[in-house]
Parts: C-alpha cells; structure tokens; sequence
C-alpha cells in the first residue's frame, strides 16, 4: 500500500517521500531506509519497487570483502568517516539553495508560471545532461588508477559505480532497456507545457547556469582537485560522486512534492511524473551505491580529499540553484 510520509533530515530539510512497495537495501556498516530520510546516525533507504511500466530498481551495493581489506594494504576509510562528510552536507549551502528553489517554485503566480518556468526548464534540461559526462569522469579518475590501486578494490568501486550511470540510459540489473532519463524529461516536460522540449530548446538562449556548473564539474573531477598522482584523484572523484547523488536525493524528492503541489495549485494538467518518481525513488539508492564505492578505494589519510571534493560540489551546485531561484523570485 502506498504511504506519504513525512520525513525529516537531521538538520533543516522537510519533505515528503511517497514510497510504495519499500525494500532494506543492506550497505556494509550501515543499514539504509527513507523511512529516516538523511538522519547522520541511521542513514537509510528504500529500495522502492516501481511499478513494471516505469523501473524496477534492484540495486547490488557491493560492500568492501576480506579481500578488500586485507591488512597489508592500506588502511581504508570507514563508514561513519563518510557519513560525517555527509552530514556537512546535510548543513550546506546546497541544502539551503534547494530551499530557496522549491520555496520560489511554490510560490509562482498562476497567471504567468509557463512564462517564469521556460527558461528554468531551458536551464534544468541541461544540467539533466551534464551529470553524464560527470559521472564517466569519475568512472575515469578510478580507472586510471590501474597499476597503482588493488586490482580487486578497484574492480569493486568500478562495480559500484557502473550501476547508476548504466540508469541514465534505461539499463537496469535484470530488465531490458527502458526509457533513457533524458526522454522521461521531455514526457515530464511535455505533460507539463503542453508542446514538445524541443520546441522550448529551438528559441531558448544557451543556458548560461547549467553551462556554468558543468564546466565547474569537469574542471574540478578531471584535474582531481588539484591534486597529484592517479589514486588522489580517484578519492577526490569519488568524493565528488558522492556529493552529487547525496545531494541529488534531496534535489529531486523535494522538487517532485513542490512540482505536485504546483501543479494542484495552478497548473491542473495530466502531468507524467515518472520522471521525478523516477529519481525519488532512486537517488537515495545512488548515494548508497557511491558511498559504497568509496569504502572500497578511498585510503583514510584520504578524508581530506572527500573533504574538499563535497565541498566543491556543495558550492557550485548551490550557486546553481540560487540562480534558478532567482529567476523566480523575479516574477513575485
């Protein structure tokens, strides 16, 4: 039976999270539900199991083995170093910029939200995609490690990381091929407007934020952080993942009940939601996947590498969503 709960991070965030059919995904150290959505102490997640026309997630969060951690090698960092890393971000300026996006978001006129929303979707639509190439840099930065990192450390971080790119483009462990994230934004985007995105994308000016972050991302996963030498890289990369998928979590569990309630507000239309349920679902799932992969690579005198790489992140992503906010808050 579906539920609506409402579920509060350990910091300053109040959303809702519509779960059906909920699952314990188990990660090594630390069990995971959305029932406590973000707590520091009890990090948890729900495998949601969607409904066969939409995604199915079974994820395989693999977890650091004997081999992993064998004592001649370097000692690794540990689950509840990552989840004090993650709790800063619980308090960042990420954070709070999505409550300033989702407030303004509520808050549009009902005589002008198409006008206000265009260049907001122009902006969204390419982030979207800019996620891509960031992820596969990431995917990069640990492989580039071959020769310096352990073969089966490696192998496992790979292993985990794989899964939520392969997402992007409709694959999933055990189903075919289903709808690429980029298509159910334009269903989304089309329910919503009423015309296709690519009549928005033909008039629309370059989408000057979006641009912006990309090129932030790029720069900073590809020259590891300024850092030296393949494995530093990959703990900065790593770090930078994880920044992106935990806060992600927040991102688009608080943008499907503001579009919701937007849209019992004004809007009125038959909007398809998959592509927000989607990530609802499934973003928490991610951040599990990505603080897997950490356990399995990331040295401990490494914490001030991840440090610095969810800080990046935090910075630019908000400064993303405060230049979207503001776009709205212009037409109040």
């Amino acid at each position: 039976m579906a539920q609506s709960l409402i579920a509060k991070s350990a910091t300053k965030t109040s959303v809702k999270a519509h779960l059906s059919g909920s699952k314990l995904v188990v990660v090594p150290h630390c069990t995971v539900t959305r029932k406590g959505r973000f707590t520091v102490t009890e990090r948890r997640v729900a495998a949601s199991v969607a409904s066969p026309m939409k995604e199915a997630w079974a994820a395989n969060l693999h977890g650091p083995t004997q081999e992993v951690l064998r004592a001649d090698l370097p000692a690794l960092i540990s689950s509840e170093e990552i989840r004090a890393l993650e709790a800063e971000l619980d308090a960042g300026a990420g954070v709070e910029s999505l409550r300033r996006f989702n407030k303004a978001l509520r808050a549009l006129p009902a005589d002008k939200w198409e006008a206000v929303l265009r260049p907001v979707f122009n902006e969204l639509c390419f982030n979207l995609e800019s996620f891509n190439p960031a992820f596969a840099a990431c995917l990069l930065q640990v492989q580039r490690t071959i020769g310096v990192s352990d073969y089966v450390r490696r192998d496992l971080a790979l292993k985990n990381l794989i899964q939520p790119l392969a997402g992007e483009y409709g694959m999933h462990n055990g189903q075919p091929q289903l709808k690429t994230h980029r298509e159910l934004f334009s269903d989304f985007f089309a329910s919503l407007f009423g015309y296709p995105l690519s009549d928005l994308l033909a008039d629309s000016p370059p989408p000057a934020a979006a641009q912006r972050l990309y090129g932030e991302m790029m720069r900073d996963i590809l020259g590891g952080g300024g850092h030296d030498g393949p494995l530093a890289q990959a703990s900065y990369a790593l770090g930078y993942n994880l920044a992106i998928e935990y806060l992600a979590d927040y991102e688009k569990t608080w943008m499907l009940d503001s579009f919701r309630d937007l849209n019992a507000r004004v809007c009125a239309r038959d909007v398809d939601w998959v592509f927000l349920e989607v990530h609802a679902e499934g973003e928490a799932e991610h951040a599990a996947i990505g603080h897997s992969a950490v356990l399995n690579l990331v040295p401990r005198e490494h914490v001030p590498l991840l440090r610095q790489a969810m800080a990046d992140h935090d910075r630019d992503f908000a400064a993303f969503y405060n230049a979207l906010a503001g776009m709205m808050e212009a037409a109040h």
